[in-house]
C-alpha cells in the first residue's frame, strides 16, 4: 500500500465515523469513559458540544486534557481483535459564543447531526469545547499500526517492533 493511499484510508476512515469514545478524568483523578458526536475543522481539531449536566464535561472543566477514540463499528469489523481506529491524546479549550469558531462548528455539527443541533443550541447548559490533538495513532489491522506525526498529526509513520 502507498503513503497516499494509506493516508486516504486513514482520512475516509476519519470522516466515516459520527461519534468519538471520550475518556476524561474526574476532578478525584478517576477515569470516566463516554462519548460524544463531533465534527473536525480544517486543523485536525475535534469539535463536541456537550451538556454541563454530563460528567465528562465537568471532567473536562476541571481537566482539560483528554483520550479520544474513533473506532470502526463491530459489525463492520472482519477481526474483532483488530478493528480498525485512531486513538488521540488531546488538550482541551472552551470555545465561548464569542468566538469566531463557535457559529461555525455548530452550524458543522447541525449539518452533519440535524435539527436536534438547533434544539441543542437554544439549552443554556451545553458548552462548545474543541479538543486539540497533541499526539495520535491509527491502526488499521495486525501488524499495520501508524504514529501520528506532522502538522496536524496528518502524516503516517509505521511502528515497528522493537528488537
Amino acid at each position: 500500500m502507498t503513503n497516499q493511499t494509506l493516508e486516504e484510508s486513514f482520512t475516509n476512515f476519519k470522516q466515516s465515523v459520527k461519534t468519538l469514545q471520550l475518556a476524561t478524568l474526574t476532578p478525584e483523578g478517576k477515569p470516566n469513559a463516554s462519548y460524544s458526536p463531533f465534527v473536525i475543522d480544517e486543523q485536525g481539531n475535534f469539535y463536541i458540544f456537550v451538556s454541563q449536566l454530563a460528567s465528562h464535561t465537568q471532567d473536562l472543566l476541571a481537566n482539560p486534557q483528554a483520550s479520544i477514540l474513533l473506532i470502526q463499528d463491530e459489525a463492520e469489523s472482519k477481526q474483532i481483535f483488530a478493528r480498525r481506529r485512531i486513538s488521540y491524546q488531546c488538550d482541551v479549550e472552551i470555545v465561548g459564543d464569542e468566538s469566531s469558531d463557535y457559529i461555525p462548528m455548530l452550524d458543522a455539527l447541525e449539518n452533519r447531526f440535524g435539527t436536534i443541533v438547533e434544539l441543542l443550541r437554544t439549552l443554556p447548559d451545553f458548552i462548545l469545547f474543541r479538543l486539540k490533538p497533541t499526539q495520535g495513532q491509527y491502526v488499521k489491522g495486525f501488524g499495520k499500526a501508524y504514529k501520528l506525526v506532522g502538522d496536524g498529526l496528518l502524516k503516517l509513520e509505521h511502528i515497528k517492533p522493537k528488537e
